[in-house]
């Protein structure tokens, strides 16, 4: 599937419209920080640090990232150390256009009372997000996994799929075959509700080292339901800040 994905807009002859959005996972506990650059459906850019960034230094480089590009949104993760940047966040883009969103994996899922529909037979029916995944991690893989399974109907197998709900990968990007590997291995515990293994845990269990990439992407896909909150204050909440880019 993610072979169909890279370079699936310029395949299938569609650009990249829509949100642009910045995702960052911070470094945590020596990881390497990453962000990734996506607008609508495409991913047009990854970018790292190396292991043992300061936190805050990375969360400049971040939120620096999204000044240049002059994102409608930034997410990062505030599960672990991620959770002390909010202030970071704000000053940083206090005053622009940019919405901000902490990430909290480990939540419940959103619009937990929303039908998920299963569209691979791996599920065998249909059931509320509540009752198909264990969290907000969770959720947010199997959505992307879902987008790569369309985008590999329509590339490989001459499907037609609506290109808001397909992903597609820049090949320009020169971290894409660390971006691979990462996504390709994302382990799932089995159980009743789709959950997938932590990064504590792939890393002791597994010897895996964290995917901060393939999180980053899978941040990005929690962009559309977070609320669109249009509001002069630069007051900051976990939904948003908004006002204008200068």
């Amino acid at each position: 599937w993610f072979d169909a994905c890279v370079d699936a807009h310029v395949k299938l002859g569609w650009k990249p419209l829509g949100r642009e959005t910045i995702s960052h996972d911070p470094s945590d506990g020596g990881d390497a920080a990453a962000y990734v650059y996506r607008k609508g459906s495409v991913i047009l850019a990854i970018d790292e640090m190396p292991e043992g960034t300061e936190i805050n230094d990375a969360m400049d480089w971040a939120t620096t990232a999204a000044e240049e590009i002059r994102a409608d949104m930034f997410i990062w993760d505030g599960d672990g150390m991620g959770a002390g940047l909010r202030a970071q966040a704000k000053k940083a883009l206090s005053g622009k256009q940019c919405q901000l969103s902490m990430f909290k994996g480990s939540l419940s899922p959103m619009n937990p009372n929303q039908v998920y529909q299963p569209i691979d037979g791996e599920l065998k029916k249909a059931a509320t997000n509540a009752n198909t995944f264990s969290n907000q991690r969770a959720q947010f893989y199997w959505l992307l996994r879902d987008r790569m399974f369309k985008t590999y109907l329509a590339v490989e197998r001459g499907e037609y799929q609506n290109p808001d709900e397909m992903i597609s990968f820049s090949s320009s990007i020169e971290l894409i075959d660390q971006l691979r590997a990462e996504l390709c291995r994302i382990p799932r515990i089995p159980g009743g509700r789709i959950q997938i293994m932590s990064k504590p845990d792939m890393k002791s269990k597994l010897k895996l080292d964290s995917p901060n990439l393939a999180d980053c992407v899978m941040m990005s896909e929690s962009a559309d339901y977070v609320a669109v909150q249009k509001s002069t204050s630069t007051d900051y909440d976990s939904r948003g800040n908004s006002a204008g880019w200068t």
